[in-house]
C-alpha cells in the first residue's frame, strides 16, 4: 500500500486551444475536468497500473465532495477531512505546440482543528504499516513548511518510509529536516535550492548528496526532455526516454515518481539494495513520466501506454556531461 497526503488538492479544468494569444479572446477547441493535486495524480498513476493506494485530502462540502466522488467512481480508496474553506480550482491553457499556460489558485485556509484531524487520520492510516508515505504538492494557507517535516517524522515513528514533493519553502524545509527517503525535485527547484545554476551532471549529482538524510536515501532529479537523474549513496543512474511528441507536461512529475515508487515495491529485499535495483526504479519512473507527456491534460498514463524498452540508462555518467546534452 501507498499512501498519498495531498494537502492542497484542486479541481483542474484544462482548455485547449489552437493558438493562445494573451489579451484577445481564445475559444477552446476542447476541455477535461480532473481530480488533481500531486499526491492525488501520484495515487491515480499508482491505481491505474495496478498498485494498490490510497489518497487523504481535505475537502470541503463542494468542491472537496466532486473530487472525493471523481476518485471514488474511478476505484481509489480516499480518505477526507471536512474542511469549511473551498478547496481551489486550477486552470491549464494548452495549445497545438504543447505549450501550457497555468493559473493556480492558492487554495483553502486551514484552520487548527483541521490540521490535527488531518494529522490523526495520517497517523492512523500509519498503524497498517503501508509501505510508503507520500507527500507531495504546495501547501495552502494555514501549513507551513514544517507540516511535510512532522509528517516525515510520523511516518518513520511507524517504520514507514516517506516521499516527498514539493518546491518553495516546503521543499527547503523537508531538505533540511532530512527526514526524506526520496525527494524528487525538478533541475529548476534544485537550482532555487541550491542557490546557483547546476549547469552538469556533476553540479546537479554533488548537491543532491549533500540533501541525502540517511544511507537509504534517494533523490530523483526530474530534468524535463533531458531524462531524470537518481542519485543516492551507491550513486548515480541518469536515464532518457526516446523522443516523444508531447502533449501536455501537466502532472508529468507526479507520473514519474508514481513510476518510482511502483518499481520500488515491486523489488525484492535483495533487489532493493542494489544497482539493479536503482535502474529498475529510475527507468520505470522515466517510462511512466515520458508516457503522461504524451496524453492530454492530467491524464495519468496506464500499462499500454508506458514503453520501459525505450528508455536507456548510463550508470555513474560523467561529471562534465552539461545536463542539457543529457538525451538518447
Amino acid at each position: 500500500m501507498i499512501i498519498t497526503v495531498t494537502a492542497n488538492p484542486s479541481l483542474d479544468l484544462t482548455l485547449e486551444v489552437e493558438k493562445f494569444e494573451q489579451g484577445e479572446v481564445n475559444r477552446s477547441t476542447s476541455k477535461h475536468k480532473d481530480p488533481a493535486g500531486k499526491g492525488i495524480n501520484v495515487s491515480r498513476a499508482l491505481h491505474k497500473n495496478g498498485v494498490d493506494t490510497a489518497a487523504v485530502f481535505p475537502a470541503d462540502a463542494s468542491v472537496g465532495v466532486w473530487i472525493e466522488k471523481a476518485l471514488t467512481e474511478s476505484g481509489i480508496h480516499t480518505i477526507t477531512t471536512r474542511i469549511n474553506d473551498e478547496v481551489r480550482q486550477n486552470i491549464t491553457i494548452v495549445d497545438a505546440q504543447g505549450d501550457t499556460t497555468k493559473i493556480n489558485e492558492t487554495g483553502p485556509l486551514l484552520i487548527a482543528e483541521e490540521v490535527s484531524s488531518l494529522l490523526a487520520q495520517i497517523a492512523g492510516l500509519l498503524e497498517a504499516q503501508p509501505e510508503w508515505l507520500v507527500a507531495a504538492g504546495s501547501l495552502p494557507p494555514g501549513l507551513d513548511g514544517s507540516f511535510y517535516a512532522a509528517l516525515g517524522k510520523l511516518a518513520h515513528e511507524h517504520g514507514v518510509r516517506f516521499a516527498v514533493d514539493s518546491s518553495g519553502s516546503a521543499f527547503k524545509e523537508i531538505a533540511h529536516a532530512g527526514v526524506a527517503d526520496v525527494m524528487k525535485p525538478n533541475h529548476e527547484e534544485l537550482e532555487e535550492l541550491a542557490g546557483r545554476e547546476l549547469p552538469t551532471v556533476g553540479d546537479v549529482v554533488d548537491f543532491a548528496k549533500t540533501m541525502l538524510g540517511n544511507p537509504d536515501a534517494a533523490i530523483v532529479v526530474s530534468l524535463g526532455e533531458n531524462g531524470a537523474l537518481l542519485v543516492n549513496s551507491r550513486g548515480s543512474i541518469w536515464a532518457g526516454h526516446e523522443p516523444v511528441t508531447p502533449e501536455s507536461t501537466v502532472g508529468a512529475g507526479d507520473s514519474t515518481l508514481a513510476g518510482y515508487l511502483s518499481a520500488d515495491v515491486s523489488l525484492s529485499e535483495e533487489e532493493s539494495d542494489s544497482e539493479a535495483g536503482d535502474i529498475a526504479r529510475i527507468s520505470t519512473a522515466v517510462a511512466w513520466g515520458s508516457a503522461a507527456v504524451q496524453l492530454p491534460a492530467t491524464t495519468v498514463p496506464g500499462p499500454k501506454d508506458i514503453t520501459i524498452t525505450a528508455v536507456h540508462t548510463v550508470v555513474n555518467p560523467s561529471h562534465t556531461t552539461a545536463i542539457k546534452e543529457l538525451h538518447v
